[in-house]
């Protein structure tokens, strides 16, 4: 299984596109305005096309009625916006962020990040988190740019 979250500029704003895969199957959204909205929207996609809880007690955990503020922690938050920060203010309008997650064995390498951008730019970090994720990348894009 694999969840791939990406964001890049667009009219002026920050757009998001989402997917999951596994197996043969692949749910996606693009184009929209917040990860709240992308998540919500893509659950949608799973939940009307796949049965994936086949218990009613596991049926409960669905994230469907998830508030916006329950999907990232505050500090996970003010990573991904120091992280889009620095794109908007180094890369300009053309870049994308891109994390794939994917629950793997070692929890180190279970979040891959990438900043890409036009002019060659392509920094990658990874941690066992979207925050730990975001703090390397940040680092490692910072020596880069």
């Amino acid at each position: 299984a694999m969840l791939t979250l990406s964001l890049y500029p667009a009219a002026g704003a920050v757009r998001w596109r989402a997917a999951a895969s596994w197996g043969q199957v692949l749910e996606e959204v693009d184009d929209r305005p917040s990860l709240p909205a992308v998540l919500r929207d893509l659950w949608r996609e799973v939940d009307r096309n796949h049965t994936i809880f086949k218990s009613l007690e596991a049926a409960t955990r669905r994230p469907v009625k998830y508030d916006d503020s329950r999907w990232l922690d505050p500090d996970t938050q003010a990573a991904l916006d120091r992280l889009v920060a620095l794109a908007a203010r180094s890369c300009g309008a053309d870049w994308r962020l891109t994390f794939v997650y994917q629950p793997i064995e070692n929890p180190s390498l279970r979040v891959q990040a990438r900043l890409a951008a036009r002019g060659g730019v392509h920094v990658g970090g990874r941690g066992g988190s979207l925050r730990e994720a975001c703090h390397d990348l940040f680092r490692n894009a910072a020596g880069s740019l």
